[in-house]
């Protein structure tokens, strides 16, 4: 897993998936198809928010509609960006992004491997949860979480995508970072990357 790819992932796990494998190329615009992608030379941000573009635009009309609420995190970190410190370097890029997105073939979602991957973590985030309701600080949360240290990142970005709102996204990250350090490099590079 590289940067790009945890960015996808953390935004939505499953347009992650379709970007594993994938050869990569450097071109001008973002072109995806079922073997290779290319991917243009632009600050990172808007490579991570392109990318996710170009990968729900080259889905299946029935994939695209379960994947709505994933379309709408993707312009919600088009707006985290923009109102950052970054916005006026990725303006240009993100205000016109069909000038850099150019899909090439239909893509299919395979919901059987994304429900194998959910079925795994499940009783990870169901112990989660109970931490979550059951500690009486966060410290005590934060302490009990360790098991999350026999994770993969890829599983850790799973925990998170399967969130069911934003503060326990954030308390699930936040174990992660705490116990797991595979996930906590991972991150570290992801926000480099990120900060250019």
């Amino acid at each position: 897993m590289d940067e790009l790819e945890f960015c996808l992932k953390s935004i939505s796990y499953p347009l992650g998936m379709l970007l594993e494998g994938k050869e990569r190329k450097t071109e001008d615009a973002v072109r995806v198809s079922r073997e290779t992608i290319t991917l243009p030379e632009v600050p990172f941000g808007a490579l991570c928010y392109l990318t996710g573009l170009a990968l729900f635009d080259s889905l299946e009309l029935v994939d695209k509609k379960r994947l709505a609420e994933d379309y709408d995190r993707l312009e919600v970190f088009k707006k985290k960006l923009l109102a950052s410190k970054l916005g006026e370097n990725l303006k240009p890029y993100l205000t016109n992004p069909g000038l850099l997105i150019s899909p090439l073939e239909r893509l299919s979602f395979d919901w059987l491997e994304f429900q194998r991957r959910k079925e795994k973590v499940e009783s990870y985030l169901k112990r989660l949860r109970e931490l979550i309701q059951e500690s009486r600080s966060r410290n005590e949360y934060l302490d009990r979480a360790s098991f999350v240290e026999e994770l993969t990142v890829d599983e850790g970005l799973l925990l998170g995508y399967l969130a069911e709102s934003e503060k326990e996204r954030e308390l699930i990250n936040s174990a992660l970072g705490k116990h797991n350090p595979d996930y906590r490099e991972m991150a570290k590079r992801y926000f480099k990357a990120l900060r250019g």
